[in-house]
């Protein structure tokens, strides 16, 4: 896809989000899922938990030592504050690649109360009383979801996965598994970092450039370095899979800026906590 190309289909999105306060607990939602009943899915911030610096408060990593016991009471706080069954929640078990797994009610508590599943970074399911769960830190959050199948898929996406293309790949396992036609599917990506705080080698942007085909996914950093735009990079994965352009929304909101909703593990240079996406269907 060109530039221009891309430019075009951009001004269709339905971009932006919403911040929702539930008794203290701050989330966010995407515009694109406003209108949709048949929908659950939020993003966390890093507001309303028990957590103590440098995760404070709602530190929701599931990697952090000496923070199981706070992340297991601020993920049952979450549920409570959003409508959310903590039994029925499933975790990726990432591993920054481009794998996509089917899960379904026997899969629920799989990475909390049960074994975790196999190395995947998204999950689908058409089942009802599961909810999808990945974890962030200014990687990418893909929400999917089918109205006509009713089926939904959740992706996390850092630059490894972006240029895989497993936005792409949640697309086609949906099609595979279920039946799913692309031109039906609704896709966001949620907060993560932006294309002004995301700098990387020059040599890393020339392979999003070249997998992608637009120049403006990059532009000059420092020397031998280049920022990179991975919302825009989702985007186009999306409608080359055939995802129509008013099916698309981008959060435009970067973990790295934001430092009073967001933990950024470059900004805190790693000593930072989790947001979690969650995703079911009603």
């Amino acid at each position: 896809m060109n530039d221009r190309q891309y430019s075009d289909a951009k001004s269709r999105f339905v971009d932006g989000f919403n911040i929702i306060d539930c008794g203290g607990v701050k989330t966010v939602e995407m515009k694109l899922f406003e209108p949709e009943n048949g929908l659950k899915h939020g993003f966390s911030t890093r507001v309303g938990g028990i957590s103590e610096r440098p995760y404070d408060t709602m530190n929701l990593s599931l990697s952090r030592e000496g923070e199981a016991g706070s992340v297991m009471k601020n993920y049952s706080i979450l549920c409570n504050a959003c409508g959310l069954n903590f039994d029925d929640m499933v975790v990726v078990a990432y591993e920054h690649g481009d794998t996509v797994l089917r899960v379904d009610a026997n899969d629920r508590g799989r990475g909390f109360s049960k074994a975790s599943l196999p190395p995947c970074d998204a999950i689908i399911t058409n089942e009802r009383g599961v909810t999808l769960i990945t974890c962030h830190a200014d990687c990418s959050v893909y929400y999917l979801y089918d109205p006509v199948e009713r089926v939904i898929g959740l992706a996390h996406a850092g630059w490894r996965g972006t240029l895989a293309r497993i936005g792409a790949n949640v697309v086609q396992k949906m099609a595979g598994e279920y039946g799913s036609k692309p031109r039906n599917i609704m896709a966001a990506v949620g907060p993560c970092i932006c294309c002004k705080c995301f700098e990387v080698d020059q040599e890393l942007a020339e392979r999003f450039i070249s997998e992608f085909g637009c120049k403006s996914l990059s532009r000059q950093g420092r020397e031998g370095k280049a920022f990179l735009d991975i919302e825009a990079a989702a985007a186009i994965q999306f409608l080359e899979a055939g995802v129509r352009p008013e099916n698309i929304g981008l959060a435009h909101a970067c973990t790295y800026e934001r430092d009073d909703i967001f933990f950024s593990y470059r900004r805190d240079h790693g000593e930072t906590g989790a947001m979690a996406a969650y995703l079911s269907l009603l």
